[in-house]
């Protein structure tokens, strides 16, 4: 009886070891012989990286002399998602030859049909785009994330500010959002 108590320990000793369990058969102290078996557990899958695509911004506020703030926007945000793990951005560079040989360089031209398409030739599988507008001295920035994959809008963004000069701001919260509500689904 001894004898199993020790092997009995053993064994419960190793199982707990290692990242790796032990099945003990049913039965298996009978006639004095020990069934066991050891099986690795499973390694934790690899969340893959998420390639993102964040195009310029389109400009709805009545002031026209705004419309370079929404590029300034998609690279502040940039800037911030580079910083976070689990996310390959697309260099913006890239994005603007794209667009001006596409002819969408112009904001607002981009919709969830061309978003798509850039994605696919850009290589990314999120497409972050949107609008900004100013009311009064309030800027309220919009931001919609497509999966290029499927063509549908996997979510949002919406980041209010109170002063169109505190544009890093703006951009580093809805940084946040926007890693938040990729990395929760």
């Amino acid at each position: 009886m001894r004898n199993h108590t020790t092997l009995f320990l053993l064994v419960i000793f190793m199982s707990s070891c290692g990242g790796s369990s032990t099945v003990i058969k049913q039965n298996a102290f009978e006639k004095g012989k020990i069934e066991a078996t050891t099986v690795a557990s499973p390694e934790e899958k690899k969340k893959l990286d998420i390639t993102i695509a964040i195009l310029p911004f389109a400009n709805n506020s009545p002031d026209k002399s705004l419309d370079s703030a929404g590029i300034t926007l998609a690279d502040l945000i940039s800037a911030q998602m580079s910083s976070k793990k689990g996310f390959k951005l697309v260099e913006r560079q890239r994005i603007e030859r794209l667009l001006n040989e596409m002819n969408l360089g112009q904001a607002g031209m981009i919709n969830q049909t061309t978003a798509v398409q850039i994605g696919k030739i850009l290589g990314a599988n999120v497409m972050a785009f949107g609008s900004f507008t100013t009311l009064g001295k309030k800027t309220l920035l919009t931001m919609r994330l497509v999966k290029v994959e499927t063509s549908e809008i996997v979510g949002g963004v919406t980041e209010r500010g109170d002063d169109v000069s505190n544009l890093d701001i703006l951009a580093e919260n809805a940084a946040r959002k926007l890693s938040d509500s990729l990395t929760a689904k």
